[in-house]
């Protein structure tokens, strides 16, 4: 606006030049523009008085023909936004940040199923069973020589498998059995029986079990999805900075490009009124409108890069393609700003190698191969397993032997009775059984625990090779976006310099025109190349603050630097 009052001032002190009346005449009754105050000049004698150009005016007709709205947007609809702001609606609403989110949650669900390997198991069987047997033999007692047998059983199972590698089960036994049987001497007769079973590894699967294995896998693939999840998180932070000083510099280009449209059809309307007084050739006009349409031309497109890198931010910050905020014209409230700051390479490295999720990633991708190395020299071990048992067993029922008067029962009454008197036989341990033992298993050469153990350490060589290769990689994109920081900060200040230097020479221009010694082509060139200078500035200034981000992704600093916190996902979900 500064420079356009100057123009101003300067073309009305020309077209007084070129238009005052003789020296007896009184000066001209047209009013000047509002904030334009010009000394009224000695004209040549003879020369017609001229009305004074407003610039007002001309330059509405020129502005009033560019397009203002946009497809899609809905007139004064402003979604009034910082850059924090956007990241935050990014990180909540973006798709890939989204897909990472479920991928960690997958993780995580992963882990409680290779935990549930641990869950204890409980089963049950009822079964009732009947029959009847021919039996030719007189002293069982069976009526008609068919043996009828009635058992009712019901077996509760409680297994489960230890980390250690190991496993437990106890069984409780309950059958009712009842006969024709003369000779039986309980019946009905309640059997029960508890077994206490135990199984132990020493050698091969010892703490190393394909249970604990997967366990171990999936806890360190979930900590591989949460490392995967914040680089997701880092390069989203790092797009949205980008598209949003994107779309603050289209802004402010158009802001540049208006100018220029506006100083274009000022400097026609001077030419026209020169040529209307003689004093400049007609061709002149043709060169103005010439220039003012192609000043035209750049507002245009620089309104079109305004939708470019608005519908860009649009698409990491919003989640629904049918959100309101996308009829609305985003309006950003961070300006790009220039900040100087000193960085040493070896810190700058150090703070990439600590902070880089790219080299976590590679460094789990390590733990979980000796994971598979781990288990695969297990597995060359001989399976060597412990085991013991324990069994209590009870017994009761009704007598169906009638010992004769003075003789001892033939049924010991500890045994008679229901089903309690069978379990209180059954708890009081008068009745267990012990087994203790070894199980021997070799396997002869055992090619293919020797071959998993061949992949694993060959697969860790090659980690290691790719970490060597992520860490050069790193130092090379450090160094990169160190280069660029700096290039982008020079620039800003030549940029700057250039910028002053442009507007002095279009001043010097003006005063050179107004005094008879410059042309209109001159002119239009020093606008041009003022309106350059003003964007090339403006450009640097938008190059600096994503060479910025683009520094803090690469030292993995975006999420500190924006105040933004990642909490980490249970391991034991």
């Amino acid at each position: 606006m500064l420079l356009r009052t100057i123009f101003c001032l300067v073309v009305v002190i020309f077209l007084g030049f070129a238009a005052s009346p003789a020296p007896a005449q009184s000066p001209a009754s047209a009013p000047l523009p509002t904030g334009i105050v010009a000394r009224p000049p000695l004209p040549p004698a003879g020369q017609a008085q001229l009305p004074l150009p407003v610039a007002d005016q001309r330059t509405k007709r020129a502005l009033d023909e560019l397009p203002t709205t946009r497809i899609g947007i809905i007139p004064g609809r402003v979604l009034r936004l910082s850059l924090r702001e956007a990241i935050l609606m990014a990180l909540r609403n973006n798709p890939d940040i989204e897909v990472e989110r479920a991928n960690v949650q997958i993780a995580q669900q992963n882990v409680r199923g290779a935990l549930g390997s641990y869950d204890p198991i409980f089963q049950a069987a009822i079964q009732f069973q009947a029959s009847t047997s021919p039996t030719a033999q007189t002293f069982i007692g069976a009526e008609g020589g068919a043996f009828r047998r009635e058992q009712i059983q019901f077996t509760p199972t409680l297994v489960q498998s230890l980390p250690t590698g190991g496993n437990y089960a106890v069984t409780f036994t309950n059958s009712r059995e009842t006969n024709n049987a003369g000779s039986a001497g309980l019946s009905p007769q309640y059997f029960t029986t508890l077994d206490f079973r135990f199984n132990q590894p020493l050698f091969r699967n010892f703490r190393s079990s394909v249970n604990e294995r997967q366990v171990k896998i999936s806890r360190k693939q979930l900590t591989i999805s949460d490392a995967q999840f914040r680089q997701r998180v880092l390069t989203t932070i790092a797009a949205v900075q980008m598209a949003y000083w994107d779309l603050v510099f289209a802004i402010r280009n158009l802001s540049i490009q208006r100018d220029a449209v506006e100083l274009a059809d000022i400097s026609l309307a001077v030419t026209r009124r020169q040529v209307e007084i003689g004093t400049s050739a007609p061709i002149n006009v043709v060169e103005n409108e010439s220039e003012l349409e192609n000043r035209k031309n750049a507002a245009i497109a620089a309104l079109q890069q305004i939708t470019t890198a608005e519908n860009q931010l649009k698409q990491l910050i919003l989640g629904d393609p049918q959100a309101d905020e996308w009829q609305a014209a985003i309006e950003p409230t961070d300006d790009v700003d220039f900040t100087p700051v000193e960085l040493d390479v070896q810190q700058a490295l150090a703070s990439a190698m600590r902070n880089r999720p790219e080299l976590e990633q590679i460094r789990l991708q390590q733990e979980l191969n000796d994971i598979e190395r781990l288990f695969a020299e297990n597995q060359r071990k001989p399976q060597v397993d412990v085991f013991a048992a324990m069994t209590l067993s009870g017994l009761a029922g009704t007598s169906r032997l009638e010992s004769l008067p003075g003789t001892p029962s033939l049924i010991n009454r500890r045994f008679i009775g229901s089903y309690g008197t069978a379990l209180n036989n059954l708890f009081s341990l008068d009745f267990p059984t012990y087994t203790v033992g070894t199980n021997i298993s070799f396997t002869f050469r055992n090619r293919t625990a020797e071959a998993a153990l061949g992949r694993a350490l060959a697969t860790r060589r090659q980690l290691k090779a790719q970490e060597r290769n992520l860490q050069q990689s790193i130092q090379a994109e450090v160094r990169n976006a160190l280069q660029a920081f700096a290039s982008a900060r020079q620039r800003v200040e030549a940029t700057r310099a250039a910028r002053i230097a442009a507007e002095t020479q279009l001043r010097g221009e003006q005063q050179r025109y107004a005094a008879g010694l410059s042309t209109t082509f001159l002119i239009l060139d020093r606008q041009n190349r003022l309106s350059l200078a003003r964007g090339n500035e403006i450009q640097a200034l938008t190059d600096y603050n994503k060479a910025v981000a683009q520094l803090q992704r690469t030292l993995g600093t975006s999420l500190a630097a924006n105040g933004i916190e990642i909490v980490q996902s249970e391991q034991t979900p």
